[in-house]
């Protein structure tokens, strides 16, 4: 899957001008797993819902009045994904990428592709330590840089949105950057956007291991392109203590 996007903005970071970035294709299935939808045939870790329609309309509940309406592609041009919580029937429960952060809906079915996501996402902010499961199993740690004090990086349980990659790779947001369904608590709005939560490279690695940002998370750059090859959208991220 092909991603173009024009413009990424995330609480302290915005990135003009990103090109096309290729999307890992779901991985081999493999065992236990949560969440499943009633029709996959094997169990993930997690399940990712793509809209395949121009717009998704969101219900407040499996048939009821819809809650709001969501474009896809999204405004960077990526394409439109939730998390997914469960599914009944024709109905899909989904995470979704607005403010508060936590707020979820229901979707038809007919209106979005379920694929199995095998990563898991963990955020230490405390240890500044990021850790990748596959299927539940750790496969990789990597230090990072968190919010300060007075803009804190929100705890809570999020999922990759988008995937930009800045012009400028070794600049301030280093060669890629994702944009996580997760928003500021202090910062509304920042450069034009709405306080997204950003998970990018740097050019100051030196500071990676601090409490250095806005908000977003912040990995070397070699660090963020091997997760860049390997993190699909829709990939649960736990920001925890």
């Amino acid at each position: 899957m092909l991603l173009v996007c024009a413009w990424f903005v995330v609480s302290g970071c915005a990135v003009p001008a990103p090109q096309a970035v290729r999307i890992p294709a779901s991985p081999t299935p493999a065992r236990s797993g949560f969440a499943r939808p009633s029709h996959a045939p094997v169990a993930y870790p997690a399940y990712a819902a793509t809209a395949r329609v121009a717009e998704v309309l969101v219900h407040a509940s499996e048939g009821g009045a819809v809650q709001r309406r969501l474009d896809n592609p999204q405004p960077s041009g990526a394409p439109l994904v939730f998390l997914v919580r469960r599914q009944a029937g024709a109905w899909v429960q989904v995470d979704l990428p607005v403010r508060p952060n936590g707020s979820t809906g229901w979707v038809r079915a007919a209106d979005v592709t379920v694929t199995g996501i095998a990563y898991r996402v963990d955020v230490l902010r405390s240890q500044h330590r990021l850790r990748v499961y596959r299927f539940g199993r750790l496969v990789s740690t990597y230090p990072i840089g968190v919010g300060m004090a007075e803009t804190p990086t929100p705890g809570g349980v999020y999922y990759l949105k988008e995937l930009l990659r800045p012009p400028n790779p070794g600049g301030a947001y280093g060669p890629y950057a994702y944009g996580l369904s997760g928003f500021s608590n202090t910062l509304t709005s920042f450069n034009g956007g709405d306080g997204v939560i950003g998970l990018h490279g740097t050019d100051e690695p030196q500071l990676v291991g601090r409490d250095v940002s806005h908000g977003c998370i912040r990995l070397r750059n070699a660090d963020i392109t091997v997760l860049a090859h390997q993190l699909p959208l829709g990939t649960p991220v736990r920001i925890l203590a």
